[in-house]
């Protein structure tokens, strides 16, 4: 699993690309470095483009791994906005399965899209 992170300070917002295979050890690894960029300040939106992203081999288990590790960044995310886009059914479904499982435990909000247009909209870009 591959990603890049852009910062757009204007909006005071990080994009993530990702291509590849997904995994748990990718998504964590990416949600690291966005906690510890010098750009980042807690409260921040984040565009996360999975476009390009097959995650249908990661199983429920690693959905909740996922997850259990995102409530733990949580107070360092704050309470900006999260949007994710996914091109094919099956990530699409795992994305909002996860979205499911973490919504309610941390103050940024989450949605998942189809659009890249129609994320941009949701978080003001």
């Amino acid at each position: 699993m591959q990603h890049t992170i852009i910062v757009d300070s204007h909006n005071h917002q990080l994009t993530v690309t990702t291509s590849g295979d997904g995994d748990v050890v990718g998504v964590v690894a990416f949600l690291e470095e966005i906690i510890v960029h010098p750009h980042w300040k807690t409260g921040n939106n984040i565009l996360l483009d999975h476009r390009k992203l097959r995650f249908d081999k990661v199983k429920m288990d690693g959905v909740h791994r996922i997850a259990r590790f995102f409530k733990s960044i949580g107070p360092k995310l704050g309470d900006g906005k999260i949007a994710f886009v996914m091109n094919r059914d099956i990530d699409f479904g795992i994305a909002r399965a996860w979205e499911i499982l973490t919504a309610d435990e941390v103050d940024i909000q989450i949605e998942v899209f189809r659009s890249i247009e129609k994320a941009r909209a949701w978080l003001d870009i």
